[in-house]
């Protein structure tokens, strides 16, 4: 079967691009400053693909997986200076994403933000 089309080629990139994120993730000053700290909440967040990839993570640690937009609208209440959020969007350019790094950005105690793009709002905001 020959699959064509860009959303596909997109879909089946994806395992690839999750690799050469987690090939990226470099553990920085910055990073083991956010996890020597402790939380009263993690939240897990994202769309899509990349709300879905969190998935083993959320079931590992028992933090909570919620959509991105339903972190906007629905359970902003969820995000506070204890809460460590965790964003992953593969160009970290999705509405939703900018969004509420933007609206939150004050609110929280910290965000991990994990993407493929270095220039993107949320890889800026994280």
């Amino acid at each position: 079967m020959i699959i064509r089309g860009a959303y596909w080629r997109d879909l089946l990139e994806q395992p690839a691009a999750v690799e050469a994120t987690l090939a990226g993730l470099a553990m920085d000053d910055r990073l083991r400053a956010v996890l020597d700290r402790s939380y009263r909440r993690i939240v897990l967040t994202g769309m899509g693909s990349s709300l879905h990839a969190l998935h083993p993570l959320a079931i590992r640690t028992g933090a909570m997986m919620v959509d991105a937009s339903e972190l906007i609208h629905a359970r902003a209440n969820l995000i506070d200076q204890d809460t460590l959020v965790i964003a992953v969007s593969q160009s970290g350019r999705s509405a939703e994403i900018v969004r509420l790094v933007e609206a939150h950005a004050q609110r929280v105690g910290a965000v991990i933000g994990v993407t493929n793009t270095a220039d993107s709002p949320l890889a800026k905001s994280a």
